[in-house]
């Protein structure tokens, strides 16, 4: 395995009894919020890095299971422990997977500042057969952060954030990214008022901005086909809340506000030459949203929450009649407007402008045990998400085998969602190895929920279906009804002072009723088991050693099949799977702790189900690394 990086260099600061106070980098979300429901399956960005996860998230690697929570407990606990400093440095052997990271923080009378900086490398890996996946990424996240007390009752907040990666070869997909850029910045102002009717008030704007460069010919081996992808996103969102009382009834009134911008365009490098298509054509949607919520006691036990939110929103795509002007062998496939486009698949006689107002709403009950040592919760909502902008307008031409084509006229997609739980408490449990937690205590959680889904947006093959009005197997997109259920089982076990246990199961299931076929991209029951000792070693050191086995059922509810369904579940069905994981740590005190360990000491030949790529033409199966060996240090002053 190789050395441990060496830790970046020392920044002094003055030093403090207290950390410093961690700035708000968002605003509040709401009760029920919808701006940020994701789709069913796949994603577009990589997962947000904020902060204070800076020292201790793992590297991004989508085709393996995480770590255990227990593996990061301690050096968690020494990066939250840091005065004005937090330092981490770790590798992998498999795969060469190095990090480094700094997170600083002081303050300076009513101003708290905060900065962090991180490096990723990762290179190919082996998956658990010894073949060679080439796999890998630098990333470099830098970000600031302040906040502001001008008074007792008021904070101002502010973040910026750059997250850039390169070289980022990804071998599921048709494509490398080359280089990806993402700028975050935001700004929060909290307010509580004296002698108003308001408790609180709560400002907030947010940009975001993503560029891009993708191909596939830069980072493997030339194809048939040279395609450049060049992709600009940019959303700017803010809101306004006011929290308020009537009586015993808790209040929050929000406004928020949204425009989002979208636009890729993809380069034909050979056979032809030019602008090939607009992949989703300088698209700008203008969003708005209230919400109203509120929460109440209706006694000692019981509790009631919920609220009400309607959403409007409206899309145009500003690039839909331009011609690309492609040129020589084979153009003519690409020569087409986005607008002519979707007319061709969907006729929908060119309109491409939608406008949805959508009502959403959630309440929630919660009944405590008379003796505080359990709960019980019944959860109902509508949640109503608009199509994302990929869904609306993809207008990718081209051969078939590339061609994807967003439908400008899907409607929202409307869950109606029920889940039921209960936590029951034995013995005066507070969290395994928590201060003060009794030998012997326990936590037992479940849930059940069940999701009838009117209007599921589901990207299908074009084969002349209900609405579609061709059949060459094109990527296309449809409205259907479906169903989603599913359960989840957790239990905790302080075992004794020095053992303690942890296991969770999950289970879902899902149902395209329209087409009688299951859904996509629906994982298989998994769960995992954890077990834990941790023992003092020394004065103020204390050192831990677990194993955890994680585990999958096959999966062979599937729809693989671009004959007959839409062909998303990309590697078929998937076979069960069990790996072995160990790990162990030291911490002294609460300024220093290492954790290493073995992932998947078997060497186990495996890959997930659920594939977090976006689904498109080029998915394909990604093997998971094979046995991997750890080594990671947090340090804090």
């Amino acid at each position: 395995m190789r050395k441990l990086p060496l830790l970046a260099a020392l920044v002094t600061l003055a030093d403090r009894s207290d950390a410093a106070e961690l700035p708000k980098l968002f605003p509040d979300q709401s009760f029920i919020d919808t701006r940020y429901m994701p789709r069913h399956a796949g994603q577009d960005l990589p997962p947000l890095m904020l902060l204070a996860d800076l020292p201790v998230a793992e590297p991004l690697m989508p085709a393996k299971t995480a770590w255990p929570v227990e593996f990061f407990a301690q050096r968690r606990a020494a990066a939250a422990a840091a005065r004005n400093l937090a330092l981490t440095g770790g590798a992998q052997g498999n795969g060469a997977v190095s990090t480094t990271a700094g997170l600083a923080n002081m303050e300076a009378g009513d101003v708290s500042l905060w900065g962090g900086v991180r490096h990723d490398r990762v290179k190919p890996y082996e998956d658990g057969a010894g073949q060679r996946v080439n796999y890998s990424y630098d990333r470099d996240n830098t970000q600031l952060a302040a906040s502001w007390r001008p008074a007792p009752k008021s904070r101002l907040s502010g973040f910026v954030m750059r997250d850039a990666y390169s070289n980022q070869r990804i071998p599921n997909y048709g494509i490398d990214a080359t280089r990806t850029d993402r700028y975050l910045a935001s700004t929060v102002f909290e307010h509580a008022p004296q002698e108003s009717r308001l408790d609180r008030i709560e400002t907030g704007l947010v940009f975001d901005a993503l560029s891009y460069d993708a191909d596939n010919t830069s980072l493997r081996d030339q194809g048939s086909l040279g395609l450049k992808y060049l992709g600009l996103w940019t959303t700017a969102r803010g809101l306004v809340r006011g929290e308020f009382t009537t009586g015993a009834f808790r209040n929050t009134l929000t406004a928020d506000f949204g425009i989002l911008r979208y636009n890729i365009d993809i380069d034909s490098l050979y056979p032809a030459q030019g602008q090939a298509v607009h992949r989703m054509p300088d698209v700008q949607t203008l969003q708005a949203g209230l919400t109203y919520a509120t929460a109440t006691r209706l006694s000692a036990q019981d509790s009631l929450s919920a609220a009400l939110r309607l959403d409007a929103i409206h899309s145009d795509p500003n690039d839909r009649s331009n011609m690309p002007p492609v040129s020589g062998s084979g153009a003519s496939s690409f020569q087409v407007t986005p607008q002519s486009l979707w007319n061709s698949y969907y006729g929908n006689d060119g309109a491409s402008r939608p406008s949805n107002l959508n009502v959403s709403g959630r309440a929630q009950l919660t009944h405590d045990l008379e003796d505080k040592s359990g709960r019980l919760h019944i959860d109902l909502r509508r949640a109503v998400r608009s199509p994302d902008p990929g869904e609306r307008f993809y207008a990718s031409s081209g051969p078939a085998s590339i061609t994807q084509v967003g439908n400008p006229q899907l409607a929202p997609e409307a869950h109606h969602r029920l889940e039921i739980g209960a936590r029951k408490d034995h013995g005066g449990f507070k969290g395994n190895f928590a201060p003060g937690n009794p030998a012997g205590s326990w936590r037992l959680a479940a849930t059940v929920h069940a999701d009838r889904v009117a209007d599921f947006i589901t990207a299908d093959r074009a084969r002349g279906q209900a609405g579609i009005l061709k059949s060459d197997g094109a990527i296309v997109y449809r409205n259907v009804d479906a169903y989603l259920a599913g359960a989840g089982l957790e239990g905790w076990w302080q075992v004794s002072e020095g053992w303690a246990a942890r296991a969770k199961l999950s289970w879902t299931r899902g149902e395209n009723l329209t087409d009688a076929r299951p859904l996509y991209q629906v994982p298989p029951l998994d769960g995992e088991m954890v077990i834990e000792h941790r023992r003092e070693l020394a004065a103020d050191t204390v050192g831990s050693a677990g194993a955890r086995l994680s585990f999958a059922a096959s999966q062979d509810r599937i729809d693989a099949y671009t004959a007959s369904g839409s062909g998303q579940d990309t590697a078929g069905g998937t076979a069960g799977w069990a790996l072995l994981d160990l790990f162990a740590g030291v911490a002294v005190g609460d300024r220093a702790a290492v954790t290493a360990g073995i992932a998947n000491v078997l060497d186990k030949h495996y890959h997930l189900h659920v594939n977090p790529l976006p689904q498109s033409p080029t998915t394909r199966l990604q093997w998971a690394p094979g046995r991997s060996a750890f080594v990671q240090a947090t340090v804090s002053f």
